[in-house]
């Protein structure tokens, strides 16, 4: 989200054949996002920002974005750091051909659907040099999924047991906008950001989903069952509003 030094504001525009009126979207990777029906014309949208200009301005400081554009951090960083399970990886970018001398002594090898090609060794991740930033951080987010489909189905299945409500089945996706969700059926998903936040942050969306099985919407029935599973539940959802600060550039929502 960022204010020109003239006052006006700069932002993406994004034409939806889904979108039926006009959505303000603010994230740390692309700033202010509008997006609008294909018939829109821009000329209708500078009184929509007008107006919105407060809450604009609320929501860039929420999450720390800066003044401008070019002040934005590095999206590939030097570290990342999985919280939940107490463990940091080193990120550096090496040419293709080391990485590829490096295939059998690697603990995890990270291909994406297009080819792209990454390890994980010795703690550090390694990302070919000749790519984009933007295809780096592909490389990472595989990364992140292969990590949360190897300890996330863990994780739950402990509390799980902890409080005694049993799930069908677990998926661990990438969502946009959601840590967890549960299905009518039973199935949990998770997000895989979930192992960068602190393990406390982790195990209460576990038991917040868990609640879902019994109770399938966020009514009060559900809450005061989720706060017999969690006394602190009521603290855990307000504080996971500002769970943004422990997700990497290049993981952002």
């Amino acid at each position: 989200m960022i204010f020109k030094d003239d006052g006006t504001i700069e932002y993406t525009l994004t034409r939806s054949k889904r979108a039926k009126y006009v959505r303000l979207k603010i994230t740390r990777t692309k700033g202010l996002e509008v997006v609008v029906p294909q018939t829109f014309k821009k000329a209708w949208l500078p009184p929509i920002l007008k107006k919105r200009t407060e809450w604009i301005r609320k929501a860039a400081k929420r999450l720390e974005l800066p003044a401008k554009v070019e002040d934005l951090p590095a999206l590939i960083p030097d570290k990342i750091v999985l919280s939940a399970i107490d463990r940091e990886y080193s990120v550096q970018k090496v040419a293709a051909a080391s990485i590829a001398a490096k295939l059998i002594e690697a603990e995890k090898i990270i291909r994406t659907a297009s080819g792209l090609l990454s390890i994980e060794i010795d703690d550090g991740i390694l990302l070919p040099d000749d790519v984009t930033e933007g295809e780096q951080a592909e490389l990472l987010s595989c990364w992140l999924v292969r990590c949360g489909k190897e300890y996330l189905p863990d994780f739950l299945e402990e509390a799980s047991q902890e409080v005694g409500i049993p799930y069908k089945k677990i998926q661990i996706r990438l969502q946009k906008s959601r840590w967890g969700s549960c299905s009518g059926r039973g199935t949990i998903s998770l997000n895989a950001r979930l192992l960068l936040l602190p393990v406390e942050s982790l195990h209460y969306i576990l038991l917040h989903e868990l609640a879902h099985v019994r109770h399938p919407n966020h009514s009060a029935s559900y809450w005061n069952f989720l706060i017999t599973l969690d006394a602190k539940a009521l603290e855990h959802d307000v504080a996971m509003q500002d769970a943004w600060k422990h997700i990497p550039f290049c993981f952002s929502m």
